[in-house]
């Protein structure tokens, strides 16, 4: 949270964070709540004039309150008089004791930061409460900061917001800040960012750049992108890294009536080459997409390769695609680094790539981690790494792997892999795994939606046999012809014995059955 204190009073604000105020010790000697004389006196007396001095001096020993509140500020600058903080404590403890809002308030600051006095949160909040009720928008602020933080007192942000409001009403911008913040945040009072965007671009037009950001997220959220955008720009101006990102992510939205895309590239650009993720993936995919800027995959790589070095695991894969896209590796073994990093993350892509690369490269000691990478993408359902798993689990020659393989070889069938349905089924028709002929023959069926000639072929005789299906030699007769007819050799015989076979017996009535 920031701490937004206004100790003492001043013409401008106390230094500026990102978000509000932080700890204000900036003095001045322009005086809110006193006379015309004294304020001239105190002016004078702050470029060295002695007789100012000396006139409130003698205004102070006639126990004159803003006198004596106008020398505390020039001993606690040391501008005209010699720095002295304990003289300007006292200064402001007789002032403060002569009902002086403004002393009050800068006492309890005093009190809260030991300045010229020790620290005592306590005595802080009474004075802070003396100045509140005294009228004071400055000690109002504080004491609103008290509630806020829990600081001697409890936590009660609604109290906070009360003390907040009454300040804020009194034109004091750092207390509209604070009460914008909550309004924001929806802290002591109900969420309203509305309201919010009211106190907010009051406390912007004062010149107080630090609500301009906030600001510029709320009228985002809202819709108003361009309004987000001239208030993205003072912080982006001021070297701000999320708020160059932004800037140039709502001026190059489609929906922002003042688009701009050559200036949100700008800062796209000057925010990327801070290393801001955001920004290097918006510039990789906006010259990758070649909708709004031309397309340019170089520069998109670039990006792309940026974005992996800043730990992107998509930008890894990314820029590694666009490589292999364009050819330009001699290698695959150069994508490698780049497949792994987006895998490591859990990638299925990069996993079953990895792999691919990794099985092309056909060196022994990566076969393990072929199977490995294999698995974890089939694992997330990629269907070309089942497959390709259980095309390894059955290379191995091992029985007890069969089932495995089976397995993974039903799944990508599931997944409508068309080089899964035939080796399915030969291992179900088989008993490899587990003897499944009805589901071989389903499955020889897929295949042979294809015009594959081996499922044509193995599903006649399972209609010539009866295995699985129930036995149907004219069926069985007709994917014999279409699988010979596609030149598989073995049902090119079986056609050829049947031509050779002795006339039928008519009373027989299969005249197919037992035919050989």
């Amino acid at each position: 949270m920031i701490c937004r204190e206004w100790p003492i009073p001043s013409v401008k604000p106390a230094r500026l964070g990102l978000y509000g105020l932080l700890a204000g010790t900036l003095l001045s000697t322009t005086l809110a709540t006193a006379s015309p004389q004294t304020e001239r006196l105190s002016e004078s007396g702050a470029k060295g004039d002695r007789a100012a001095i000396k006139s409130l001096v003698d205004l102070a020993r006639k126990k004159d309150a803003d006198a004596e509140y106008a020398l505390g500020l020039l001993a606690y600058e040391g501008q005209g008089l010699a720095r002295n903080l304990k003289q300007a404590y006292r200064l402001f403890e007789r002032a403060a004791g002569r009902g002086h809002a403004e002393a009050q308030n800068t006492l309890g600051y005093f009190y809260q930061h030991g300045v010229g006095t020790g620290k005592s949160p306590e005595q802080a909040l009474a004075w802070y409460k003396r100045g509140a009720e005294g009228g004071s928008a400055r000690a109002r602020l504080n004491l609103g900061w008290f509630y806020e933080q829990g600081i001697v007192v409890d936590r009660d942000p609604g109290m906070a917001a009360e003390w907040y409001g009454i300040a804020a009403d009194q034109g004091l911008t750092a207390a509209q800040l604070n009460l914008a913040n909550l309004y924001e945040n929806g802290i002591g009072v109900a969420r309203n960012p509305q309201k919010a965007i009211e106190l907010y671009e009051k406390v912007a037009i004062a010149g107080v750049s630090s609500a301009s950001l906030p600001l510029a997220r709320l009228l985002e959220a809202k819709g108003d992108l361009a309004g987000a955008a001239r208030n993205y720009l003072p912080s982006a101006s001021g070297n701000d890294l999320e708020a160059q990102f932004a800037a140039g992510r709502v001026m190059i939205a489609p929906n922002n009536p003042s688009r701009n895309i050559e200036e949100g590239v700008r800062w796209l650009e000057r925010a990327a080459f801070r290393r801001h993720l955001g920004a290097t993936l918006l510039l990789a995919n906006l010259y990758l997409d070649g909708k709004d800027v031309p397309r340019n995959t170089v520069q998109a790589a670039d990006y792309f390769q940026r974005g992996a070095a800043l730990g992107d695991f998509m930008s890894a894969f990314q820029f590694a695609d666009l490589q292999e896209s364009a050819g330009k590796t001699s290698s695959g073994e150069s994508l490698v680094p780049w497949y792994r990093q987006a895998a490591e993350k859990g990638h299925r892509e990069s996993q079953f790539r990895l792999a691919k690369l990794l099985q092309e490269g056909k060196q022994a000691e990566h076969a393990r981690e072929v199977s490995d990478w294999y698995r974890k993408a089939a694992e997330q359902g990629h269907v070309e790494s089942q497959f390709r798993l259980a095309q390894l689990l059955q290379a191995g020659g091992k029985a007890e792997s069969m089932p495995e393989a089976v397995t993974w070889y039903r799944k990508a069938a599931e997944g409508k892999h068309p080089k899964a349905f035939l080796p399915l089924a030969i291992a179900l028709e088989s008993g490899q795994g587990a003897a499944a002929p009805a589901e071989a023959a389903r499955w020889y069926q897929e295949a042979a939606k294809a015009d594959d000639p081996e499922a044509l072929f193995r599903l006649g005789n399972l209609y010539d046999r009866g295995l699985g299906v129930t036995s149907n030699s004219r069926q069985a007769l007709d994917y014999y012809a279409k699988a010979a007819k596609l030149g598989h050799a073995g049902a090119t015989k079986v056609i050829e014995s049947l031509i050779n076979l002795p006339p039928p017996d008519p009373f027989q009535r299969d005249p197919f059955k037992n035919r050989w």
